[in-house]
């Protein structure tokens, strides 16, 4: 390409140079040619200007460090345009930041170190940027030229962790949670006198809200100017939420429960949230009675067949003394127990006459056992194959175990939700196994210690995985005795 250092000067109607459309496309060699020196040496009249006031440096900062050199090679002018802000009030060096570009950070730092204080139209400054998109490193890049980072908040008055809560960047919270030297950001509050822990609860972030929960130096009782604490504040969330046991916002307040004691202002906060819940409540009754018929109708055509009328022990099932149709059995028997007990739950659950909290009550029972149904079901499918296969192909069996297995252990993924949240152990750093088993204060009576442990971490988040875990475990061992002991 020919050298034409006279076209860096030209612009177009809209005044976006041709230096600027040259960055954009990345065209490294045309950047080079229209930035060539004349043959005397002295630099050529150059424009960088580009859309909404950005400059060429801006698109450079975001894309490429190769281009932000040439650029700053062009003296006077190149140096001078890591200063300029677009019309939203953004650098080069929140560009650099918003596209994760650490090489450019680090080159525009050690140039120009002043950059990290120059905040956009919002009062957002290039560390909030970092904690928007996530990106630790270039967070760690950025305190090490402002000491007073702590000090940085944006026209709501955040720093970069309330601004990390809010756009659930959970990786910048861990970093910082994980560090004594961001200390200072944990309980900070904004103009409105929330907290990190604030926002993330009312942003509904149950990872976030563990993960500063674990931090003991994180305080619960702060009060914000509405005169709400966090548990406040999630039991409001709550109630304008649903019944769903995965709901975001109740996760949060149960976990925030169940790590007290914990301050709040409302009187009568209750665990129980009460919502009416007709469309789950028929669906949950269409399948209860769907999977009670299927599994009543698999109890008299059992696998296998029964003993002929002239033969001993006649009516019997003929693979009866076998460990997988005794699997079978019982898986059946679970499924249409768990269905039918369902199914009646489901009916007082929403009748109108009865009391709200009673039916909200029933309902949850139903919840839990409609799953297990479901699981059983799935078993006594597995179980029953096997027979009908029997020693023939024990590879297409073990496949079939296979299958089941996976479908038993994520038909229901929301299972697993709060282990991997990280709120068990939350609870465990906040309360000890009193907060895991619900048991704050001792309970006066039998009664009472069985509704605390019933609605506890504890009973609520290892029953839904526990059957799941079970019939996986009973595969294995019909596997084993299948290889090993074949007629047993």
């Amino acid at each position: 390409m020919t050298a034409s250092p006279e076209l860096a000067s030209v612009t177009n109607d809209d005044g976006v140079s041709v230096l600027y459309l040259a960055v954009s496309i990345e065209s490294h060699r045309m950047v080079r040619a229209l930035l060539r020196r004349s043959p005397d040496g002295a630099p050529s009249p150059a424009s960088f200007t580009g859309p909404e006031g950005r400059t060429a440096m801006h698109v450079a900062a975001a894309f490429s460090k190769v281009l932000v050199m040439e650029i700053l090679a062009w003296k006077p002018e190149g140096p001078t345009l890591l200063t300029k802000v677009d019309s939203s009030g953004k650098s080069p060096l929140h560009f650099a930041v918003l596209h994760h570009n650490l090489d450019v950070v680090e080159l525009l730092l050690n140039v120009e170190a002043s950059l990290v204080r120059i905040s956009d139209k919002d009062g957002l400054y290039p560390l909030h940027a970092a904690a928007m998109v996530g990106s630790t490193r270039i967070i760690d890049e950025l305190i090490t030229k402002c000491h007073d980072y702590y000090e940085m908040v944006d026209d709501k008055g955040r720093n970069f962790l309330h601004c990390a809560v809010e756009h659930a960047r959970d990786k910048v919270v861990d970093h910082i949670c994980r560090n004594d030297k961001f200390d200072m950001l944990l309980n900070a509050t904004d103009d409105e006198g929330n907290t990190p822990l604030h926002l993330a609860v009312k942003h509904g972030h149950p990872r976030i809200v563990t993960l500063l929960l674990q931090t003991m130096s994180v305080k619960t009782c702060i009060i914000n100017k509405n005169g709400l604490t966090v548990l406040d504040l999630a039991h409001e969330e709550v109630l304008s939420g649903s019944n769903y046991f995965l709901d975001p916002h109740g996760i949060v307040f149960d976990c925030l429960y169940w790590s007290g004691p914990t301050f709040y202002t409302i009187e009568g906060i209750q665990l129980l949230r009460v919502k009416e819940e007709d469309g789950m409540t028929k669906t949950g009754t269409i399948a209860s009675v769907l999977i009670a018929t299927v599994a009543f109708a698999a109890a008299f055509t059992v696998p296998g067949g029964f003993i002929a009328d002239d033969h001993p022990n006649a009516g019997t099932a003929i693979l009866a003394k076998k460990f997988a149709f005794r699997a079978f059995v019982v898986s059946d028997t679970m499924a249409f127990v768990c269905s039918i007990v369902a199914t009646s739950f489901l009916i007082y659950g929403g009748a109108r006459e009865i009391p709200p909290n009673h039916r909200s009550c029933y309902n949850t029972l139903a919840s839990g056992l409609v799953p297990v149904g479901v699981q059983f079901m799935l078993a006594a499918f597995a179980f029953g194959l096997h027979l009908v296969l029997g020693a023939a192909d024990l590879g297409l069996i073990i496949l079939v175990y296979i299958v089941s297995s996976a479908s038993v252990l994520f038909c229901f993924p929301g299972i697993w939700v709060p282990l991997h949240l990280g709120v068990g152990k939350a609870i465990w750093r906040r309360a000890g196994w009193r907060g895991l088993a619900n048991m704050h204060y001792s309970p006066s009576n039998l009664r009472n210690l069985f509704h605390c442990f019933i609605y506890s971490f504890l009973f609520e988040n290892i029953r839904r995985p526990f059957f799941a875990v079970l019939i996986c475990a009973m595969f294995i061992v019909a596997i084993v005795l299948e290889i090993t002991l074949p007629n047993y």
